[in-house]
């Protein structure tokens, strides 16, 4: 069975791009992606995305620290929003 899940790239030249991924259950692989400068991307964590399931953060071997917070904190603030709408 295929899902689909979010991604979002921290650091290198798509730092901030949320992508779609299909992910096949049957034929599980590493979910990992190649970026424009060549760089390969893997799953460093799962964050939740509210109603929509989760989000996988792929980092750049160059992300830095700052990066990594910067794209937390706003996904953080995405889900609040959402949880705000929600119980209104």
């Amino acid at each position: 069975m295929k899902q689909r899940i979010e991604c979002v790239i921290v650091g290198g030249p798509q730092h901030g791009l949320i992508i779609d991924q299909l992910l096949d259950s049957e034929h599980p692989a590493p979910l990992a992606l190649v970026t424009d400068d060549g760089q390969e991307c893997i799953a460093a964590a799962l964050a939740p995305a509210g109603s929509a399931g989760h989000r996988v953060i792929l980092m750049h071997p160059w992300a830095t620290g700052r990066q990594l917070t910067c794209v937390l904190a706003t996904l953080q603030r995405q889900i609040g929003s959402v949880c705000a709408t929600l119980s209104a």
